[in-house]
């Protein structure tokens, strides 16, 4: 159940590539990669790394990382294996220190190509059940997987993650789609969360009203090109129930955080 209190969120808008963390602080980071994910947890002095995003965007990953002095990740978590969610892996693995690579338990074939390269650049390999989560000092995720695998829409597989950073609730739904969403709306296994990661890029085969009103966010960040992506009919859908809409193909990388940050384009202060 969502803490009934009221939170105080900066949300920074970044139009270049840069953003400078102190040691110590919070944040999660939306990095503006095309249709594709790559997302960025920052949880005191450990770093996580929600997906790798399409090949073509890993130098700028690489080096908007570097910029930020980050020179070690704890864990990559692939939520499922499409490959604008795991294109940059191998290359980020191969600049950037990288201690545990957590990968979908279901079978795919990339899956066996992902873990022979792993395994040749000796990178611990985890692997996401049911029972999977994380717990540091503010930082409290859990995974939510479908009960079956779905051998016809690699999408149905993907792993939700779910929970709190710093006081805020966020929602990263990879690119669940209709099916996935009515399994866990109809199983509880979701629940109110302050930020929204929307779905496979506001497409219209995600985001349904009843998986909206489930969540009830106050935030949805799309990332996505402008031009396949986002469908204004979801756009619209998610607006119409006064939910602030920030899209990655608009406004660049995309930081929320309690604590200020430099940015080269201010800030939007929300009140819960």
């Amino acid at each position: 159940m969502k803490k009934k209190i009221f939170i105080f969120l900066m949300l920074f808008i970044l139009i270049g590539d840069t953003v400078y963390a102190k040691h110590g602080e919070y944040g999660v980071h939306f990095l503006d990669t095309g249709q594709s994910d790559c997302i960025l947890i920052k949880a005191d002095d450990k770093n996580y790394i929600i997906d790798t995003g399409a090949s073509y965007y890993t130098n700028k990953i690489i080096r908007y990382l570097k910029e930020l002095k980050i020179d070690n990740i704890d864990g990559v978590i692939l939520t499922h294996y499409h490959d604008d969610h795991y294109g940059g892996l191998i290359k980020i693995v191969d600049n950037i220190k990288v201690n545990n690579v957590f990968l979908p338990k279901h079978y795919n074939e990339v899956k066996d190509d992902i873990c022979k390269e792993l395994n040749q650049r000796n990178i611990n390999i985890k692997y996401i059940d049911k029972n999977s989560a994380f717990k540091y000092k503010r930082m409290k995720l859990k995974f939510l997987l479908p009960d079956k695998v779905n051998r016809r829409n690699e999408n149905n597989n993907s792993v939700m993650i779910c929970g709190e950073i710093d006081n805020i609730n966020y929602l990263f739904a990879a690119d669940c789609e209709k099916e996935e969403e009515r399994f866990m709306t109809k199983k509880n296994k979701l629940e109110k969360c302050d930020v929204l990661k929307v779905p496979h890029h506001a497409l219209n085969t995600s985001s349904t009203n009843e998986f909206l009103e489930k969540i009830d966010p106050k935030i949805a960040i799309v990332t996505s090109n402008g031009v396949e992506t986002p469908d204004m009919r979801v756009i619209n859908r998610i607006s119409r129930r006064g939910i602030m809409v920030v899209r990655t193909d608009i406004y660049g990388n995309i930081v929320i955080s309690k604590h200020n940050l430099t940015t080269g384009n201010g800030r939007v202060n929300i009140q819960f």
